[in-house]
């Protein structure tokens, strides 16, 4: 079994763990909904917590995962400035997935708040309390959060491009399917 990317192919672990980050990221973002259209849904709050330290743990591996492998190959003929796009834009986003939850631990810390788990458990806070700090690490992680955003919307412009437009394999290899260069 292949276990790490290269040049022809996404690995298996590299598939599963893009997928996966996608689905807690969506229901993160979903109980963050819940949450801010209900009062009452603030029980909810130790699970977004536990999925966003699911996804802060999951991508730490996947953005080192993604700085010390090969990349596949683009399929297709695609222009270069659109591979380096499209590279720089991947590794963006996994960065991002790491420096999020970060940022959201280090306010509630700064706050005073400590990021409750189910079952009563908490993570252990990283720094004292500090409105100060807080505020900063709030505007970075606003700031982050945007371009966050606009990364992830260019990366699901691209897959629409290369799916629907260009109708290339790239979703299809991304799903685990075995493609021609």
């Amino acid at each position: 079994m292949q276990l790490r990317d290269n040049g022809l192919r996404f690995s298996p672990i590299t598939i599963v763990l893009h997928w996966l980050i996608a689905a807690l990221l969506f229901f993160i973002l979903g109980l963050e909904v819940a949450i801010a259209q209900s009062p009452g849904e603030a029980r909810l709050v130790p699970l977004q917590n536990l999925l966003g330290t699911l996804l802060f743990l999951i991508s730490i591996y996947r953005f080192w995962a993604r700085v010390t492998s090969f990349h596949p190959l683009p399929v297709g003929s695609p222009n270069p400035v659109e591979v380096i796009v499209a590279r720089s834009v991947a590794t963006a986003l996994a960065l991002a997935m790491v420096l999020l939850p970060l940022a959201v631990w280090l306010s509630r810390a700064a706050a005073g708040v400590a990021v409750e788990l189910p079952g009563g458990l908490a993570l252990p806070t990283l720094i004292s309390p500090n409105e100060q700090l807080k505020a900063v690490v709030d505007v970075l992680f606003n700031m982050g959060a945007t371009a966050f955003l606009l990364g992830l919307a260019l990366h699901l412009f691209g897959a629409f491009k290369n799916h629907v437009v260009l109708k290339n394999l790239a979703l299809r290899r991304m799903l685990g399917k075995q493609v021609e260069l």
